[in-house]
């Protein structure tokens, strides 16, 4: 039962990541709403103004992409050279994403709203716990 789980929250995560990777490198669209532009938008835009913003958000997205394609590779036992470094990379960087989005954006705001902040907290520690239970299993 325990590799069920395991196989449906990685799905879940690849997905996660490969969407908000999409939505990223998309972001430059007008037709977009800010709400729409994905997590890695938002949290470029919380730290950077102007061109740095789309540099940090396709950069983001990029690495998103990426560790949706190895979680998704992952499962279907396909063997990638290095995959325990590219992951340990991706878990640092997520990390960071973590500390921006989940700890010093909100310190900022005025009104954070505590259940959508629960939610948006909920599924970053998701995927962080997706990406730590992948690296272990390759190994």
């Amino acid at each position: 039962m325990d590799r069920i789980g395991s196989f449906v929250l990685n799905i879940a995560v690849a997905l996660y990541l490969f969407a908000n990777g999409i939505l990223g490198i998309t972001h430059g669209d007008t037709k977009i709403s800010l709400a729409d532009k994905g997590d890695f938008h938002r949290m470029a835009n919380t730290i950077f103004d102007g061109d740095l913003v789309s540099v940090v958000t396709i950069i983001l997205s990029v690495i998103a992409l990426i560790a949706g394609v190895l979680l998704l590779l992952q499962l279907f036992r396909i063997a990638i050279p290095r995959i325990e470094i590219l992951m340990l990379v991706i878990i640092i960087v997520w990390l960071v994403f973590m500390v921006i989005v989940d700890i010093i954006a909100p310190l900022g705001e005025k009104n954070t709203k505590f259940v959508p902040y629960l939610v948006q907290l909920a599924s970053h520690l998701m995927v962080l716990g997706a990406l730590i239970t992948a690296r272990t299993e390759t190994r």
